[in-house]
């Protein structure tokens, strides 16, 4: 159940991303980021009550902690892919964001047969191999994009690493703490400062909304499977979400899939497959 829920939190992850890049087109990023994170409050607050066995306020002082370093490799991530090549960009995050909490759940005592070790190999090379955008740009690739993208990821892998540490009785009230700092701080700032830019979310609002509910699930889904399943495992998984951002971008708006990205979602299949096994 634990690879399952870890693809979820994968196809969610990769679904968000890709609606919240289609509303990027036609309001800014930091409008989308905001309501799209206040939607997600919202929905995962009204579930909590219902899905939660209990309810601790260090837990969600933990979620706080993790919404605000996943806040911090978000303006990260986008600063990286604003200034350097997407080629260099999102492979070196998404890889540093399944590395990093993988490596803290083998220290921690996560034990993986051969197979399964084979799989989070095959899975890594997947998730590089999918990241690569068919169309290569020519920015530069200085020491600020690359040392920003592993500084992204890193903080991706860390905000994985607090929500893995909170109660499993307590899911998922350790999200709404995420999400209610980064909402309420977003939200704010969007009212406070760019309050003229608001006319340009109601066109796209239904967008915005999608992205909302696959970028918190995703978060959810994440947390579920981690009190299911190993760390290690459920982080290289949930890692693979640049597949579905491929996928949907192919099947909505008819994008070509590079030779390497196919081959990237084959290797992504034989990962699993492995991982399933071990």
């Amino acid at each position: 159940m634990a690879i399952v829920l870890g693809l979820l939190a994968a196809l969610f992850f990769g679904s968000g991303d890709f609606f919240g890049g289609l509303s990027s087109k036609r309001t800014s990023v930091l409008n989308v980021v905001a309501f799209s994170h206040l939607v997600g409050l919202v929905g995962v607050s009204a579930l909590a009550p219902f899905l939660a066995n209990s309810f601790a306020w260090d837990d969600m002082a933990i979620g706080v902690v993790a919404g605000a370093i996943g806040g911090v490799g978000v303006a990260l991530l986008y600063r990286g892919l604003a200034i350097g090549p997407m080629a260099v960009v999102a492979p070196l995050t998404a890889i540093t964001s399944a590395a990093v909490p993988a490596t803290w759940g083998v220290l921690d005592g996560d034990s993986l047969t051969i197979w399964s070790w084979i799989g989070v190999i095959a899975a890594v090379v997947a998730i590089a191999l999918i990241s690569i955008p068919s169309e290569i740009d020519s920015s530069p690739v200085t020491t600020s994009v690359v040392l920003q993208s592993l500084v992204a990821g890193a903080c991706f892998g860390t905000m994985f690493i607090l929500f893995d540490a909170t109660s499993d009785a307590t899911a998922p009230w350790p999200v709404v703490g995420a999400r209610l700092l980064t909402s309420g701080v977003l939200v704010a700032f969007v009212f406070l400062r760019r309050r003229d830019s608001l006319a340009t979310v109601r066109p796209t609002f239904g967008i915005i909304v999608l992205t909302g509910l696959f970028d918190t699930g995703s978060n959810a889904m994440f947390l579920y499977a981690t009190t299911l399943g190993d760390l290690t495992i459920v982080a290289v998984l949930s890692s693979l979400y640049p597949a579905s951002t491929v996928l949907l971008a192919r099947f909505v708006l008819h994008e070509r899939i590079s030779r390497l990205q196919l081959s990237g979602l084959v290797t992504a299949l034989v990962a699993t497959a492995l991982i399933a096994a071990g």
